[in-house]
């Protein structure tokens, strides 16, 4: 039996690659990762183990026995492996069989205070954490917490009594066993650490990756802002000049309201590819310089006063752009349909978070020379203010907009 270990580990040896087994069947890393490790602890079970059989085939019946046990698990595994391609099994074979096999070699041989079984019972339990899950590896740990205890109290004393002194080949199967358990837990540990220092390494990697991506992709959104704002330019330019050539100043009029909306809108986005970040907006900045541009818009009206005040810090992109359009409107309706020549001008706007809503606040001095409600200026409100998935209430010329703090994407 010794001879033909010895003989099987040479026909392995000479047939298949060990160290590295070809793992092209599978494309996850983790898994190939974890294919490796058990290719290379069953190639060293099968070794040293066939070697321990052999040495103790002259000392001890029940160590050459158990030796054997694991050499041919070993052997039987990497044929597994080898045929299968999977690997999971072999992690729990060889995690339920060494705890079997610790324990039978712990009640039965009774001569020896089984330094090595303590050292192999550490090497199933990492083997446990990196082969099964770590609820699995939990509960070896407190089987081998229970099986210990138990040794301890009932049979450790009795082993106690019975040693025997080791001649030197005793002493070197044993030194042998030890570290070879040392050298397996340390690899272990080894491919453990390494492992997580890989898939660090690939987080890091993958984050600069996307880090780098964002950076285009910001680079690119700001572009099509920037081609947005000027294509609205052109529309602006094409506007003027249709609207110069109009003799009807109702037409004039509206022309002039036409290009006021479109310039709002093209400030939007000229505000939006100068911003730092896209995903959410700094408001109360972003909303007092609108402001201030859509007063200029209206330079041949006289000086109105503007009182804003935010509670809102940041908003999304997707409500930014309707927002800043309902600003406009409201200011311009103000300017074409409250003030007169002697008004004092003054326009409010705040707005005022509540839970998960933001409540716009919108009033102005004057007095409205048109109470109309079915207006195209009104109708674009109410349009513009279902696209924050919101309402909107009007006393006179007091405006009062509920739309919930982050839009549907």
């Amino acid at each position: 039996m010794p001879i033909l270990c010895l003989e099987i580990t040479i026909v392995i040896f000479a047939s298949v690659s060990f160290l590295n087994p070809n793992t092209s069947f599978t494309t996850d890393l983790f898994e190939a990762a974890r294919f490796k490790l058990a290719w290379r602890l069953s190639l060293s079970f099968a070794v040293v183990f066939s070697l321990l059989a052999t040495m103790f085939s002259f000392i001890e019946m029940q160590g050459f026995i158990i030796y054997s046990i694991v050499f041919l698990l070993s052997i039987g595994s990497l044929m597994y492996l080898h045929y299968s391609k999977k690997s999971n099994s072999v992690f729990w074979l060889f995690t339920i069989s060494a705890s079997i096999l610790v324990y039978v070699s712990m009640y039965t041989i009774d001569d020896t205070l089984h330094y090595s079984d303590l050292v192999w019972i550490m090497c199933i339990i990492l083997f446990a954490f990196i082969g099964l899950s770590y609820k699995m590896a939990i509960v070896f740990v407190g089987v081998h917490i229970i099986g210990l205890g138990i040794y301890f109290f009932i049979e450790l004393n009795t082993h106690v009594t019975l040693l025997s002194v080791r001649s030197n080949f005793e002493l070197i199967n044993m030194i042998v066993e030890i570290v070879f358990a040392f050298i397996i837990m340390s690899y272990l540990l080894y491919e453990n650490v390494r492992h997580h220092g890989y898939i660090w390494d690939k987080l890091q990697e993958t984050n600069s990756q996307l880090a780098s991506k964002n950076k285009e992709n910001i680079t690119l959104l700001k572009e099509v802002h920037h081609r947005v704002k000027n294509n609205l330019q052109i529309v602006v330019s094409l506007l003027r000049i249709q609207n110069s050539e109009t003799k009807s100043e109702e037409t004039k009029a509206h022309f002039r309201t036409a290009i006021n909306r479109i310039m709002t809108i093209s400030m939007i986005h000229r505000k939006l590819y100068q911003s730092n970040e896209l995903s959410e907006i700094e408001f109360q900045k972003y909303m007092q310089s609108l402001i201030e541009d859509i007063k200029n818009l209206h330079s041949d009206e006289e000086e109105i006063t503007f009182e804003f005040t935010s509670d809102l810090i940041e908003i999304d992109l997707n409500s930014i752009v309707p927002l800043g359009l309902i600003i406009n409107e409201l200011i311009t309706n103000s300017i074409k349909h409250a003030f007169s020549q002697t008004d004092k001008k003054r326009v409010k706007i705040s707005f005022k978070v509540d839970n998960s809503n933001v409540i716009l606040n919108y009033s102005d001095s004057g007095e409205w020379k048109s109470t109309d409600t079915s207006g195209f200026g009104i109708e674009l409100l109410e349009l513009l203010t279902e696209q924050l998935d919101g309402h909107i209430v009007r006393d006179s010329s007091e405006f009062k907009i509920q739309f919930p703090l982050y839009q549907k994407q």
